[in-house]
């Protein structure tokens, strides 16, 4: 699993690089990995053909350079490759100290350009530290402004499964809006993850029956101790850097049979027309519900989608298992 997470800190450093360059797509990628850092290319390569979808590397061509594992000398400062049982200089003879050549998994060089029919996908690349700040801010004032339409929630909570007995992930909780309705299907557990703290502290200090636990984390990130029956990320799918990478990351969460839904209690018109303002900067727009069942399908088995003018759902059972939530 550490080369998928190499993958996706490639693309992030390859992203980084493109916003210097005002560039929208990547060509090429040459990755120098070296011979101690515990990373395989061709595993490397496959993780970042699947999570790079729908980012500037999509497409992009990687190859690597193997870096050997070097020495330094501590009487003459000379630097010389590791051979097998042979430490010493070969300019004076003393023995060499381990350096950090040799351990690195980095980009190498890139090739990049714009091109004019991609438009602004440098534009939907997310900072994630823009994420943080922009919910924090909002967080004194979220529940106030909330719309709660009790027939939609419930219709999406049938659609995701939530009901007697099942665990529920809640991914971006936020200040915890659809907690009341978890347990009042009576789920046996729910664990809030959100990677605002102001919205994690709010959340706590709402809730405080024994089934609910809340983690300030980003999600792809945190170890959690068990798997779920449900996973549901709820009015918040824009906001997250890699759809592709996270729903890779959500799948690994779930209990064999467990579901993964993905809702908005909106349009995607209406969603996109709301993200327009202030939060334009840290929303990539909701994709076509066809293209999120896309990214689906390598892990689930996709069998709800509904795309309508009062609200968007994409679920799926996660594959090798027969019972359905």
């Amino acid at each position: 699993m550490h080369e998928y997470h190499g993958a996706v800190q490639i693309i992030e450093h390859a992203e980084d690089l493109c916003r210097e360059r005002k560039h929208n797509q990547v060509n090429k990628i040459q990755l120098l990995i070296g011979e101690a850092s515990g990373y395989t290319f061709d595993v490397v390569k496959n993780y970042f053909e699947e999570v790079s979808v729908g980012t500037v590397c999509e497409g992009a061509e990687v190859t690597v350079r193997k870096a050997a594992v070097m020495l330094r000398c501590p009487n003459c400062n000379e630097l010389f490759p590791k051979r097998l049982l042979q430490y010493d200089c070969p300019i004076c003879g003393t023995p060499g100290n381990p350096t950090d050549a040799g351990k690195e998994m980095t980009i190498d060089f890139m090739e990049s350009e714009w091109v004019e029919e991609k438009g602004d996908v440098l534009a939907r690349v997310i900072q994630k530290q823009d994420v943080i700040e922009f919910f924090d801010m909002l967080a004194p004032s979220w529940d106030d402004d909330q719309i709660i339409e009790p027939e939609k929630i419930n219709a999406i909570l049938d659609y995701a499964g939530v009901k007697e007995g099942v665990s529920v992930l809640d991914v971006a909780c936020g200040t915890g809006v659809l907690m009341p309705d978890y347990l009042e299907r009576d789920v046996a557990k729910i664990t809030g993850v959100d990677i605002s703290n102001e919205m994690i502290q709010i959340a706590k200090d709402k809730f405080h029956d024994s089934r609910v636990e809340f983690i300030c984390a980003d999600v792809e990130e945190v170890e959690l101790t068990e798997a779920y029956d449900v996973c549901m990320i709820y009015n918040a799918f824009p906001h997250f850097v890699n759809p592709a990478s996270l729903i890779k990351c959500l799948s690994e969460k779930l209990r064999m049979g467990g579901r993964l839904t993905i809702a908005h209690s909106m349009s995607r018109k209406q969603l996109d027309s709301h993200h327009s303002g202030p939060a334009r900067k840290v929303s990539m727009g909701l994709m076509h519900e066809d293209e999120l069942a896309k990214l689906f399908e390598a892990f689930f088995d996709v069998d709800v989608k509904v795309s309508n003018d009062q609200m968007y759902v994409v679920s799926g059972v996660k594959k090798g298992h027969n019972s359905r939530i």
